[in-house]
């Protein structure tokens, strides 16, 4: 969703950024008076889980909150399409990439509504499609989840001589495509685009390809 629609909605609970202002910029309340039940409409999946982790006891500082509505029933969900998108560096048409991730995003909204938007996920990487994808993405208020090839493995060992090796490009692409709604693979001639979109098409995620 747009900074402008987020404000529009968030106006209508002014208690929101002040029980949770850390997901406040990236969440949105909905309450049914009817039904009691507060909805968060979670900008990405990262903030879906911050939110599970939390929701007690947001619940209870809402409960302690005058002016907040009385809640019978919680959930969050996501409200955006998770969409990889891979590309070499040096890659010529530029405008073609912004015109398919504005493509992309107004089909997401078609589909799912307006309050949805385009996660874009990429190989952090400086120069490649996925860094003029980032660009376009924070030019239009959109979600970015970077993919490091060095990047930390996530297991619980921090001490100062762990380290792993490099993502090999078969694990990169694993990672690239997991839980991903859609691969937008524009490919010239560096095999990691064609594996990436080869990987997406045999876990049955739907994948447009471009070619140079």
């Amino acid at each position: 969703m747009t900074d402008e629609l987020r404000a529009a909605l968030q106006r209508g609970f002014p208690w929101w950024g002040i029980v949770a202002p850390a997901l406040a910029p990236r969440t949105v309340p909905v309450y049914d008076r009817e039904t009691r039940e507060l909805v968060l409409l979670c900008s990405t999946r990262a903030h879906l889980t911050m939110v599970k982790l939390v929701g007690r006891s947001l619940l209870a500082k809402l409960g302690r909150l005058e002016g907040a509505p009385d809640i019978a029933g919680f959930r969050a969900k996501v409200v955006s399409a998770r969409v990889v998108v891979t590309g070499p560096a040096g890659w010529v048409d530029e405008q073609l990439v912004e015109d398919v991730l504005l493509e992309t995003w107004h089909d997401i909204v078609q589909d799912r509504g307006p309050l949805h938007q385009l996660a874009v996920r990429r190989v952090e990487a400086a120069g490649e499609v996925g860094d003029l994808a980032r660009r376009w993405a924070e030019a239009n208020s959109q979600p970015t989840e970077p993919v490091y090839r060095d990047g930390p493995c996530g297991c619980l060992d921090i001490g100062a001589d762990h380290s792993h090796p490099p993502l090999t490009d078969e694990d990169l692409a694993a990672r690239l495509i997991k839980d991903a709604d859609l691969v937008l693979a524009f490919i010239d001639h560096r095999a990691l685009d064609a594996q990436i979109a080869g990987a997406a098409e045999h876990a049955r995620i739907p994948v447009r390809r471009f070619t140079a």
